[in-house]
């Protein structure tokens, strides 16, 4: 058993098939399906917030960027993550609107299959939460000298290496 997974086959433990990293990978979306469904979150939390806690104007500040894999997945082919756009609106939320605008972004969040939010800061007039997904992806939302949404993914194949084209 151990040669099998040393050799990267699957190996069974504890009466669960161990698959190894590229299987895990062909589970989840590919990273162009996975990256239209949060730039689809961020714009609904954009549109919430500013419609709700605001108005807020939102600008992109950080361009999408692609990122290589951590160690569990450095050796599969077509393996990739990103950080998308990074979107700013000047200018801090008032603590009033806070608890408010952390759970609109924790319910669109949530219906990406996001979990519960981590609250980072908490201090008057400076708040995060990170918010974290099954693929390993993060949110960060925030509000400080400025009110911050950003995302990224976790480590997923291109599609022509999810459908093995």
């Amino acid at each position: 058993m151990l040669l099998a997974a040393l050799a990267g086959c699957t190996a069974e433990s504890g009466g669960e098939d161990v698959g190894t990293p590229g299987d895990t990978l062909h589970e989840r979306p590919d990273i162009e399906q996975i990256t239209a469904n949060y730039q689809q979150m961020q714009t609904q939390m954009r549109e919430r917030l500013s419609a709700e806690v605001g108005p807020l104007e939102w600008a992109e500040r950080f361009g999408e960027a692609g990122r290589g894999c951590g160690f569990d997945f450095e050796d599969v082919d077509g393996a990739v993550s990103k950080s998308l756009p990074t979107w700013v609106s000047d200018g801090n939320l008032p603590d009033a609107d806070w608890d408010r605008a952390s759970a609109i972004v924790a319910e669109i969040a949530a219906s990406q299959g996001f979990a519960q939010p981590r609250e980072i800061v908490d201090r008057p007039d400076d708040h995060q939460v990170r918010i974290s997904d099954p693929y390993g992806g993060e949110l960060i939302f925030g509000t400080a000298k400025n009110t911050i949404l950003s995302v990224s993914t976790g480590c997923h194949l291109i599609a022509r290496a999810h459908t093995g084209g």
